[in-house]
């Protein structure tokens, strides 16, 4: 029997389980493996890319010993019973007694607008330094140019544009439009326009501009195309469409409305160095969004 301690798991874990005893291993990586369970993942893994809110978060050394019990496409049974999380096949067994449970969950905090348009500022300036190729092809420096410019006619060009027209609308069928090109752009396992997406989403439920009341319809609409993208991918957008995002992400939103300017700085290198691509082109989603708010965040 394997016995790790876990360092912190989500709070939607309890239920996600209940709901889904039965699952297979559907991939492992140097920092974790996912579990399918039902309709869903479970990442069980590092902490590296900021916690998830489909996860149980353990030290790397944990990580390699499951990985030595476990292969693709082997079935297992999960179990969430006397504080710890039990893989029944495998003999498995994550505790967490001792481990923290975290919500993911968005809420609204704006800040004061003066505190707000000065780290905007400061966020567009710090995208604004990325040397390196976004997952989209072009430099981050060029994104933010379609974005605020409005008049790039290139297939990227016009899906961009139309994710800051259109995503906060209530009119379903255009809300989709602003989403559908994005959907599954890009290679990888998260392609650049889900994480794109992700980023605008979180934005705009932070800032107010993205209602509530919108978030179902195009949680059915996500539902209904499960083929537009990667399963890791569709996981990420699931959640993001009930409001539930990656620390990394709600650090950097949180620390655009703080009074202490190094936070902002702070968190948004953080989540830039999130994978491959993955955290450049999700701050460039946040900007997408702030950039519609406050017209003075362009640089320049």
């Amino acid at each position: 029997m394997l016995v790790v301690q876990g360092e912190a798991y989500s709070s939607n874990l309890p239920g996600l389980i209940r709901e889904n005893g039965c699952g297979t291993v559907h991939s492992s990586f140097r920092n974790g493996m996912n579990i399918r369970v039902g309709r869903r993942l479970l990442f069980i893994g590092t902490g590296q890319n900021g916690y998830l809110p489909f996860a149980v978060h353990v030290d790397r050394d944990s990580v390699r010993h499951i990985a030595s019990r476990i292969r693709p496409g082997d079935r297992m049974a999960a179990e969430f019973r006397q504080g710890a999380l039990w893989l029944g096949e495998r003999n498995i067994a994550v505790r967490l007694d001792n481990a923290s449970a975290y919500c993911s969950m968005m809420s609204r905090s704006p800040g004061a607008p003066g505190i707000r348009s000065a780290n905007f500022r400061r966020f567009a300036a710090l995208l604004g330094m990325y040397s390196g190729i976004t997952g989209f092809g072009i430099s981050a420096g060029e994104i933010m140019d379609i974005l605020r410019k409005k008049n790039d006619r290139t297939v990227l060009g016009e899906a961009l544009i139309a994710c800051r027209t259109y995503l906060g609308c209530c009119d379903p069928s255009l809300q989709w439009r602003a989403v559908r090109p994005l959907i599954g752009y890009g290679a990888g396992l998260t392609p650049a326009g889900d994480d794109f997406l992700i980023g605008a989403l979180g934005a705009g439920m932070y800032t107010g501009q993205i209602s509530a009341v919108i978030l179902p319809r195009l949680a059915e609409r996500l539902e209904r195309h499960p083929d537009l993208t990667t399963d890791v991918s569709r996981e990420y957008l699931h959640y993001a469409a009930s409001g539930q995002f990656g620390s990394r992400i709600l650090e950097v939103l949180n620390a655009l409305c703080s009074e202490e300017p190094t936070d902002a700085a702070r968190a948004v290198w953080s989540l830039i160095g999130t994978g491959r691509t993955s955290g450049i082109d999700t701050a460039l989603g946040i900007y997408c969004t702030i950039a519609k708010l406050e017209k003075e965040v362009a640089p320049g």
